[in-house]
């Protein structure tokens, strides 16, 4: 099971949408929280541009204008959704896994303004109320929670004691952040860089996902990063099959596909010949997208790198203008 947590900065641009769509597919998310939406109406379509399977269901917090919005997406095949809530600033979600592990989600989008922050504590405090012990909540809370999580560190403002209070006071576990020291960059010149997004959950929560891990993803196009939780432990053994889109544009693909299907001959019924075609012309897809695709992903995973590279540069403050530009 893995969940996603990301300020999107606007679903309104189609080609936004297409990258938050091939993040999402390559990270394997189940549920996906989104953050700052700007939209007040999410419908069917909108969905389908940013989530590959047809198994979905959703529930979104509309958004007052073009300011805010929370959209939780989740996949209906590994989870069933046994009640929902919204409020000012969250949305939660009863869930149920396929191995009958039942908990909250809470995804939040917090104020920026100093003044309407109490409300989100208020909101959040009642919430605690309802959904321990099971409990995680996750998204962009607009607060760090001390100065070292600021690029220009400053101050102990009064803002980080009452987080940390509300944190302290409901026993939530703020988990270590692979990956990135920041989660925020205001992308100019001289960054200012800051930790605004972080999942927390309660201790029973824990013991329910133990192998949890909390990462921060390449920041590909926006200013915040998405944060993956990934609550099963790692599995080392073979990487199963997976089709590639992208081989249908190879220009030979499909001529050497259908030469590959013709030249296996079997014999026995016809789901057994049919298995055997399948699993012989399988090796054979290997084998040709080795030669042939492996370049394109090894380019994409460098350039992946090479982000991941240039952020810490940037959280270092040594990001000059040239490197500014590469990563652009």
């Amino acid at each position: 099971m893995k969940i996603v947590s990301w300020n999107v900065r606007g679903l309104g641009d189609r080609k936004k949408r297409a990258v938050i769509k091939k993040v999402l597919k390559k990270c394997g998310a189940y549920i996906v929280m989104l953050q700052e939406t700007k939209k007040m109406l999410i419908d069917r379509k909108l969905i389908g541009n940013i989530w590959g399977s047809k198994f979905r269901e959703w529930i979104c917090l509309p958004s007052i204008g073009s300011s805010g919005g929370i959209l939780i997406v989740w996949n209906t095949k590994a989870v069933k959704v046994k009640e929902s809530l919204l409020g000012s600033y969250t949305v939660s979600i009863n869930c149920a896994d396929s191995e009958g592990k039942e908990w909250w989600l809470t995804g939040v989008y917090g104020p920026n303004g100093s003044r309407e922050r109490p409300l989100l504590w208020e909101e959040l405090a009642d919430l605690y109320g309802l959904c321990d012990p099971n409990w995680c909540i996750g998204g962009d809370f607009n607060i760090t929670r001390f100065p070292s999580e600021k690029s220009n560190g400053g101050r102990f403002t009064r803002s980080m004691r009452v987080f940390n209070d509300f944190i302290r006071e409901t026993h939530l576990c703020d988990p270590h952040l692979h990956n990135a020291g920041f989660t925020w960059s205001n992308m100019r010149e001289n960054a200012i860089l800051r930790r605004l997004d972080r999942f927390l959950f309660t201790p029973d929560w824990e013991e329910l996902f133990p192998h949890v891990r909390q990462e921060a993803l390449p920041k590909v196009t926006f200013d915040h990063c998405p944060i993956l939780l990934d609550l099963k432990a790692k599995k080392w053994g073979p990487v199963p099959f997976k089709f590639e889109n992208l081989w249908l544009k190879q220009q030979d693909f499909r001529g050497k596909f259908k030469k590959w299907w013709e030249e296996e001959r079997q014999e026995g019924w016809e789901g057994f010949k049919f298995m055997k075609k399948l699993k012989a012309v399988k090796g054979k897809v290997k084998d040709w997208s080795k030669e042939t695709s492996r370049d394109i992903v090894v380019k994409i995973k460098e350039v992946e790198d090479r982000i991941k590279e240039l952020d810490s540069w940037e959280e270092r403050g040594q990001l000059s203008q040239d490197r500014r530009q590469e990563r652009a």
